[in-house]
């Protein structure tokens, strides 16, 4: 197989967002561009150039009506909970492709996937950034003993060699089972969603705990969506754009020095099937 350049992961993944957007204005789905996506449009009116993956965000009651009703002729949807045909342990949903590419590394889905995009849903936190400090870092201390639990999506079948095999099940084993993992996986999800987000004054993202409890961004914001230009096409973003940003990266527009100039995703090599 050979492995995707970059610019054919950023090409596969616009098409993919592509999909996406024609589908929630279909359904009047709100959605925005997100993290880098939304730098990457803001600064360079397209990708960061040594991004390599796409992410936008959905208020929980729009990501809910998304998960159970998105329909595609060329991409799969995967997220964790009931209705979901596939087996995998995120607590957010990807859409991705699994005729064309697909993936080393990155332990998510039982199934073998290809290039991929991020939605990240957003729930209601309390209003009192105290209380918000607090949810979030017992949800973070639980996340970090789900996260080990993924190995369980990496198969031996996909092993290369009898070695390979070999330490990946002696690495099953120390993880443990993936029942353990489904189970945290469940209970966690039912934790987030603490505050329905259209009666929540602020709002954040809990799905994925890397940035810390930073996003305290007032539900408001989603009120108005304006268009940015990303590569060849609009998107959706919402208009106050800079408190979540800046919550995250401070001066966002600010280029990083060159030695952190390298994609989010790495580690993940992606390739093409039947090239």
């Amino acid at each position: 197989m050979t492995e995707l350049t970059l610019k054919e992961i950023q090409d596969f993944s616009l098409d993919i967002l592509k999909d996406v957007h024609r589908f929630c204005e279909r359904e009047n789905i709100r959605y925005s561009l997100a993290y880098g996506t939304l730098i990457g449009a803001l600064r360079h009116q397209g990708f960061i150039p040594w991004d390599n993956d796409i992410d936008i965000c959905m208020p929980r009651p729009d990501y809910e009506r998304f998960i159970r009703t998105y329909k595609s002729n060329k991409f799969k949807l995967a997220f964790f909970g009931e209705g979901c045909k596939f087996d995998c342990l995120i607590a957010y949903a990807r859409v991705f492709d699994n005729n064309e590419t697909v993936a080393k590394n990155g332990h998510w889905i039982a199934e073998p996937a290809g290039v991929w995009i991020d939605i990240f849903p957003l729930d209601g936190v309390p209003d009192d950034f105290g209380e918000f400090q607090k949810l979030y870092n017992q949800l973070h201390d639980e996340w970090e003993q789900i996260i080990p639990k993924k190995i369980q999506f990496k198969r031996v079948t996909h092993c290369e060699g009898f070695k390979n095999k070999l330490k990946l099940l002696l690495k099953k084993l120390r993880k443990g089972n993936g029942i353990g993992g489904h189970r945290m996986q469940k209970e966690y999800n039912e934790k987030i969603v603490r505050i329905p987000f259209e009666k929540a004054n602020f709002w954040s993202q809990l799905a994925v705990m890397d940035n810390g409890p930073v996003e305290h961004i007032p539900t408001s914001v989603f009120n108005e969506r304006i268009l940015l230009k990303f590569e060849d096409t609009q998107f959706y973003a919402i208009k106050d754009y800079d408190k979540p940003l800046r919550a995250v990266y401070g001066d966002y527009m600010q280029l990083p020095p060159e030695s952190e100039r390298e994609p989010h995703q790495s580690f993940i090599k992606f390739y093409w099937k039947k090239r």
